[in-house]
């Protein structure tokens, strides 16, 4: 009898640990992971190497990005495709109990032209817009991303030079191969051949090192505890259920290694000032130029001088149309451009301003010659229209006021007879403007 009860016990063991294998191997076996090279097991974590050819690794999906741009747009080249393949990914990985996201690696890249600290900089804009997206549609901390600025794409354009042949291409790889200073790599590929060889790298290769790009996702696969139903009347009373599975998955669960969070780089970094012209002056023959530059944290203040200064006399001295106003304002931005989140000076602006100057206008031989300040306040609101062009429209009040001269002009108007003085006082709308805004960067243009 005893015997008989011992094949029993060891037949219901065997029992409950095929059904339990047979449970475990379907799961690895339709697992999100499998046959999908860009979700790779945390265990095989791979730092970032500047020798490696990213573009020839199944394991990276990458997005591109338009010239001298860090904003991520959807709709830009094979960006849609990719874009979605990787929330689906991820979004797959969210909702499953037996995976969690440990790392998304973003090598962020920039092509050749320019400056190379100018495009270090941009590569890791480029990278930063790639993790706010992600963290625009997942619930993910700054810890879940590993941040790479890879600079500029020597490595990856050396090999695309490598495999393919036109003119110039021995002479190209041996400067990069024996050049180390990466502005003297450029500038020497630039004068082969007067350029050509340049101009064709351009067209054919530099887009494609424009990538922000190269994107990694590292999970950890959660194994579930195994319990066996099988209890003995002799051992000690066994915890309840309930809390030995919550131990076992505290005792599985992996530690999540917090990584340096990496700065967002200031985007008014990019640009050394704006210059604009006031349309509106323009067509009334008022020439003006202003210039404005971004400060402070988040890029929320700016600093604004302009200048205009009409100075024309005509029909024998009898009509004048002199003016010289020199004025600074102050401004804060409210939002940036929805559409182009990283577009500096866009979106909703106020502020206040001071001016001064002085004028001399007549008509006919009568006018009023004189000085004076204004002090009063803006809002306004900017587009971006263009790569390097926006649109402003603005509107000021405020108040006027200084002391004038009324004369007339004698003897052919070679003579201003003063005839009374006066004092202008006036409150009211001050300035309209439509300007043309030129961002102007802070080094050669990529």
């Amino acid at each position: 009898m005893k015997i008989l009860t011992t094949l029993l016990l060891m037949l219901s063991f065997l029992s409950v640990f095929a059904q339990h294998t047979g449970n475990v191997l379907p799961l690895k076996n339709n697992s999100i992971a499998a046959n999908n090279p860009t979700l790779v097991s945390y265990a095989s974590y791979i730092p970032y190497d500047s020798t490696q050819v990213l573009r020839n690794d199944p394991s990276l999906l990458y997005v591109n990005f338009e010239r001298n741009e860090s904003v991520l747009k959807h709709d830009f080249r094979n960006n849609a495709a990719t874009l979605d393949k990787m929330e689906e990914m991820i979004g797959r990985m969210l909702n499953d109990s037996l995976f969690r996201v440990r790392t998304i690696l973003i090598i962020g890249m920039a092509s050749i032209e320019g400056s190379f600290e100018y495009n270090k900089r941009l590569a890791m804009d480029r990278a930063t817009s790639v993790k706010r997206y992600l963290q625009q549609r997942f619930n993910l901390p700054d810890s879940a991303f590993e941040l790479v600025s890879a600079g500029e794409a020597w490595t990856e354009l050396r090999s695309l030079v490598e495999e393919n042949q036109f003119e110039g291409r021995k002479q190209v790889l041996d400067i990069i191969d024996n050049v180390s200073n990466p502005w003297l790599r450029e500038k020497r590929i630039r004068e082969l051949n007067n350029g050509k060889v340049y101009q064709y790298l351009l067209d054919q290769h530099f887009a494609d090192q424009r990538s922000a790009g190269y994107i990694r996702i590292y999970f950890d696969e959660i194994q579930p505890a195994i319990t066996s139903p099988i209890a003995v009347a002799e051992e000690p009373e066994p915890q309840p259920m309930r809390e030995v599975v919550a131990d076992a998955l505290v005792e599985e669960q992996p530690l999540m290694v917090e990584s340096q969070s990496v700065p967002v780089m200031d985007v008014d970094r990019k640009w050394l000032v704006a210059v604009k012209t006031n349309m509106l002056f323009d067509a009334a023959l008022a020439p003006n130029i202003e210039v404005e530059r971004l400060f402070g944290k988040n890029n929320r203040f700016s600093v604004m001088a302009e200048v205009w200064f009409p100075w024309y006399v005509w029909r024998h001295n009898s009509n004048a149309y002199e003016v010289l106003n020199i004025g600074l304002e102050g401004r804060y931005w409210f939002t940036h451009s929805k559409k182009y989140p990283n577009r500096p000076l866009t979106g909703l602006f106020a502020g206040v301003y001071a001016a001064g100057g002085k004028y001399d206008i007549e008509w006919k031989s009568e006018g009023n010659q004189g000085e004076y300040t204004s002090l009063g306040a803006t809002i306004g609101y900017t587009w971006r229209i263009g790569r390097n062009l926006n649109l402003e429209a603005s509107a000021s009040a405020g108040w006027v006021s200084g002391p004038y001269r009324h004369y007339e002009g004698r003897f052919d108007d070679t003579h201003l007879i003063w005839q009374r003085n006066g004092q202008l006082s006036y409150f009211g709308p001050t300035k309209l403007k439509f300007s043309l805004v030129w961002l102007w960067p802070d080094r050669r243009r990529r």
